[in-house]
């Protein structure tokens, strides 16, 4: 007969299957919203970046710290987005050395359309099945595990990129 799993090891292997699972389908959700919107990966992430940030406007440096890439892979990465009618670039109001991106009405559009109703039934599935102190702790933990990301994402970002020689 097989030893049982304490509570906290079967909490843990649940958690972990639920964070893959979760994982899984956030890839999925946006491989598909990569197809529809036309876009690959970075400039979705782009987009939404310049999205959150559109009432004060980002800035291409803005950009290349958030995505980790070269001011020259971020300037081609705003050419493709504006060419499809994504982005707009501008001059600073007060500051005419540096630039402004905003997203277009169109990029709102299509995220209001596509994106905003995803938003509206998850909320509304999180508030019918958690009462408000459990959507804290939810909040929390999402909070917490995403501050670990981001740390995760510098150490990466610190190390040299595998070479085969």
């Amino acid at each position: 007969m097989r030893p049982r799993p304490t509570e906290p090891a079967r909490i843990s292997v649940e958690l972990k299957r639920a964070l893959e699972f979760y994982h899984e389908t956030v890839e999925d959700l946006t491989r598909e919203l990569i197809r529809v919107l036309g876009v690959n990966e970075t400039d979705r992430r782009a987009l939404e970046i310049v999205l959150l940030e559109d009432e004060k406007g980002t800035t291409p440096g803005l950009l290349a710290e958030r995505l980790g890439l070269t001011s020259a892979g971020v300037t081609i990465m705003l050419n493709r987005l504006e060419k499809q009618g994504y982005i707009a670039r501008s001059l600073h109001p007060t500051d005419r050395r540096r630039v402004i991106v905003m997203a277009t009405e169109l990029a709102a559009r299509r995220v209001q359309e596509l994106v905003v109703p995803m938003i509206v039934d998850s909320y509304k599935m999180l508030l019918k099945y958690y009462d408000p102190a459990e959507l804290e702790t939810i909040a929390d933990f999402l909070t917490r595990a995403g501050e670990l990301q981001r740390i995760h994402r510098q150490r990466l970002r610190d190390v040299d990129p595998f070479s085969r020689t």
